[in-house]
């Protein structure tokens, strides 16, 4: 039996999410989403170093541990540390976002992964991709749409959806209410059991101007919720957000610490580690 396993991992800020897409026969394939990882702050990568070790994976490793990794955005609590986990890790194929405002950090990132035989391929993405299978999971980008490019990097969030048998999970960047949910509010899948909250649970990611919530409109009621939290310096998720969530299932990391949501493609579960 194929399953799909998605894994928040407490990174303290910012966003970090390993994937794994075993086959039924017992074989992974991974894949990472984003690492905020500093010099002195080294979270994603010692997470990651202890999760494949225990699979008897060497890390530095020669192979290419990851499938891919994506750059949902530009933004450094989202990039910073993924040169490093390229570096030692290696993956088939790196993935990015356009930017009209790319920093010096995504810059040296993107010039490392044209460059490095640590990186397969390299591609920009938009809703135009047809991206290849995930082990049995399809994967497909519902933003940013071709040529859409945003002065606000938040929106520039490649919006991801991942679908396994009857569940599908949405990953969703940054991207902000105001900005790509008014768009791509109607293309969540109504079979989506596992929504990631759009910019750590700020208020921008949930409402528009006008007070509305375009996805949480969209969003079917028994949809987990989970927040990759930004509680210091930035207070999210903003209470407002989660009173607003009402009684959906919501896992957060600043109190469940990792998450991880699998599904064998019909049921999903929910379970939550310090380690």
């Amino acid at each position: 039996m194929s399953k799909l396993r998605v894994t928040m991992i407490d990174v303290g800020w910012g966003d970090s999410i390993l994937l794994e897409s075993e086959q039924s026969g017992g074989k992974s394939a991974f894949a990472l989403i984003d690492s905020n990882d500093t010099t002195t702050n080294r979270s994603t990568y010692i997470f990651l170093k202890r999760f494949f070790e225990k699979k008897q994976q060497i890390v530095p490793s020669e192979s290419h541990i990851f499938d891919w990794v994506l750059l949902t955005h530009a933004h450094a609590d989202h990039g910073q540390g993924l040169q490093r986990i390229l570096k030692d890790f290696g993956t088939s194929r790196f993935w990015y976002s356009r930017s009209l405002n790319r920093p010096a950090f995504a810059g040296a990132l993107l010039r490392y992964a044209d460059r490095s035989p640590r990186v397969g391929q390299d591609d920009a993405l938009d809703s135009s991709a047809l991206l290849p299978s995930f082990g049995a999971a399809s994967l497909q980008v519902i933003w940013p749409q071709p040529g859409v490019l945003s002065r606000n990097e938040n929106d520039n969030s490649i919006v991801l959806v991942i679908t396994l048998g009857t569940v599908s999970f949405v990953l969703t960047g940054d991207a902000e209410a105001e900005g790509a949910w008014q768009t791509i509010a109607g293309h969540i899948p109504s079979n989506t059991r596992f929504f990631k909250l759009p910019h750590h649970g700020a208020a921008n990611g949930m409402f528009t101007r006008t007070g509305t919530s375009p996805w949480l409109a969209a969003l079917p009621q028994n949809a987990a919720i989970g927040i990759s939290s930004h509680v210091r310096p930035f207070d999210h998720p903003d209470p407002i957000v989660i009173s607003a969530l009402g009684s959906r299932p919501i896992y957060r990391t600043d109190q469940h610490y990792h998450i991880t949501i699998e599904t064998d493609g019909n049921a999903v579960q929910v379970s939550y580690s310090h380690v």
